[in-house]
């Protein structure tokens, strides 16, 4: 069997669907927590993820969350964990009883959420000492980004969570399999300044690319971006233009705020008072640009930038919800971990 029909008869396994699904509908009737409602900044590296991160998590319920990586891969994990599970019939340990994919997914997510802030509360223990008991947060005296904080009261309800790695683009529809309440924001950048930034990473500890390594890099993100866009709707996917950031970041942040439907809050201003993570690669953005844009992957790059920054998120294309659903069943059917 050919590997595209076997991730095309993945795709059609009735547990691919969607149902409408609820506790009740199983006989042992599940409880369930709250559903975390985490916020996914996807786009290509090099596109202010980090200080849109850092930004959201001085809002008093978000946490600013570092590049996770693993969060994706438990996303895919889990998916294949299903699989595997319900692989044989009666045979086989979910499908035995017939429980759907969604309760399972909905318990990797809850776990997942509760690692993520057991993390961030050592994190917050370790820079602040006993502040529960004291109820105060202090920064330390020689702190080198004191706008930078993790919290900023100790009443901070910081139920939410923010994380703005890139690689989570190539996997919106995993992530909203284990988070159901999760919403994304799609930060970004015109194709060339990303590719003027890359080509000075290694300045702040990155790898250095080359000019059709960055335009690569920018496409394969932005293009899953793209697709997680066309594929999910405006209602959980806010496009955001990385220049609103120094041009008018109150607005920039207050419409991330109200998509993702919490309040304004001034603090979210504070860490635009210095650069974070940054290249420095002002001078060089319109050089890269007369070098690069005769460069045909260059104007397919351009190509992408037009579509992202025009589409309305009216309606859902469904060929782009396909392609966001291979993405994650591909590594989750394909790649088998054990077994």
């Amino acid at each position: 069997m050919s590997l595209l029909k076997r991730i095309l008869d993945a795709i059609k396994r009735p547990e691919e669907a969607v149902p409408n699904w609820a506790p009740d509908s199983l006989r042992s009737k599940p409880v369930f927590n709250s559903p975390p409602r985490p916020i996914f900044i996807i786009g290509a590296p090099r596109s202010g993820t980090s200080v849109s991160t850092w930004a959201l998590g001085q809002h008093p319920n978000i946490q600013p969350v570092p590049e996770t990586g693993w969060i994706a891969i438990m996303a895919v994990a889990a998916e294949q964990a299903y699989y595997v599970g319900s692989e044989r019939g009666r045979f086989s340990h979910f499908s035995n009883v017939s429980y759907p994919p969604e309760p399972f997914l909905r318990r990797i997510g809850e776990a997942v959420h509760k690692s993520v802030c057991d993390v961030f509360e050592e994190r917050c223990t370790r820079m602040y000492g006993d502040w529960r008991q004291l109820g105060v947060i202090r920064n330390k005296p020689n702190s080198p980004t004191p706008e930078l904080l993790l919290r900023r009261h100790s009443n901070d309800p910081k139920k939410r969570w923010v994380d703005g790695t890139p690689l989570n683009s190539a996997y919106t529809w995993g992530l909203l399999r284990i988070f159901p309440e999760a919403r994304f924001v799609h930060l970004v950048r015109r194709p060339h300044e990303v590719v003027a930034s890359l080509a000075n990473f290694n300045e702040v500890g990155g790898v250095r690319h080359n000019f059709d390594e960055g335009i690569q890099n920018w496409i394969d993100h932005t293009y899953q971006a793209l697709l997680a866009q066309k594929a999910l709707g405006k209602q959980l996917v806010h496009v955001a233009k990385f220049e609103e950031i120094a041009t008018d970041p109150r607005k920039f942040f207050g419409d991330i705020l109200e998509f993702v439907d919490e309040p304004w809050c001034d603090d979210c201003l504070a860490p635009l008072n210095r650069k974070i993570n940054s290249s420095n690669v002002e001078s060089e953005r319109e050089k890269v640009l007369e070098l690069v844009r005769n460069n045909p992957l260059y104007q397919k790059a351009d190509d992408i930038y037009r579509q992202v920054l025009e589409w309305t998120g009216e309606e859902i294309d469904d060929t782009a919800a396909q392609e966001v659903r291979d993405c994650t069943i591909f590594h989750a059917r394909d790649r088998r971990l054990i077994g």
